[in-house]
């Protein structure tokens, strides 16, 4: 059965903000380089020499490391720019953009509804990834919608975002546990965000019996209010 590309809202209505987990002030530093992140002023790498741009990171969570921790030493990126919102009935077109309306819903101006432009990639050093010049993370329905539109861009095949979120939603659960175990860290015990994140890393992926860790339960969704209880537990102890 063929699919169409999906959008944020139901029954022909949209919900822009469903795509957004953060925006803003919102944006906290402590949260893992993820899927979906836009940072403006970005040196780009591409043809011609290099320049700023605001950019999204393209690539699937587990594309991004080498290690759970460290990013890898160049990251897929798309410039995204100033775009009109496109409007639902025209989002199974326009299958080379991730629309992003509202992206900078504190302007009244055109920059306030954006687009990623799939046919605009570039590479990056994640070290130009500077987390206070991250505006924006998307929600998991961002993320599986951006992979989708992604992916469809470059095979013309639609893959449902129920699949990206089967696939995608373990590795959204881990960010938002390290964010939340680097923000008290940081907090209680001063360390810098990246002590915390390997610190967190390390307790995710502790061998709890015979080779199965904390990581490993994010992959079943019943597991894991079970392994944020142990996690809070763990910084009590900590701290």
């Amino acid at each position: 059965m063929a699919h169409d590309l999906e959008y944020p809202g139901a029954d022909g209505v949209p919900d822009w903000d469903s795509l957004y987990r953060a925006r803003g002030d919102e944006v906290v530093r402590h949260r893992p380089v993820f899927t979906g992140d836009v940072f403006e002023k970005v040196p780009v790498q591409g043809l011609e020499e290099t320049k700023t741009k605001t950019v999204i990171v393209l690539q699937h969570p587990c594309a991004l490391r080498s290690n759970g921790v460290d990013l890898h030493s160049r990251l897929m990126v798309a410039e995204v720019r100033d775009h009109r919102v496109i409007p639902l009935e025209s989002w199974t077109g326009h299958v080379s953009k991730m629309p992003l309306p509202d992206l900078i819903p504190a302007v009244e101006t055109r920059r306030r509804h954006q687009a990623a432009f799939f046919d605009a990639p570039y590479l990056v050093r994640p070290e130009d990834l500077a987390l206070d010049k991250r505006i924006s993370c998307l929600s998991q329905t961002g993320v599986n919608i951006l992979l989708q539109r992604w992916v469809h861009h470059n095979s013309r095949v639609v893959v449902t975002t129920a699949t990206y979120h089967e696939m995608s939603s373990p590795v959204y659960e881990e960010a938002d546990l390290i964010e939340e175990w680097c923000e008290e860290r940081v907090r209680v015990a001063g360390l810098e965000i990246q002590e915390a994140a390997i610190e967190a890393t390390k307790w995710l992926r502790e061998d709890i019996d015979s080779g199965f860790t904390r990581q490993r339960m994010l992959e079943d969704s019943q597991q894991r209010s079970t392994v944020r209880r142990q996690m809070r537990a763990a910084l009590r102890q900590l701290g």
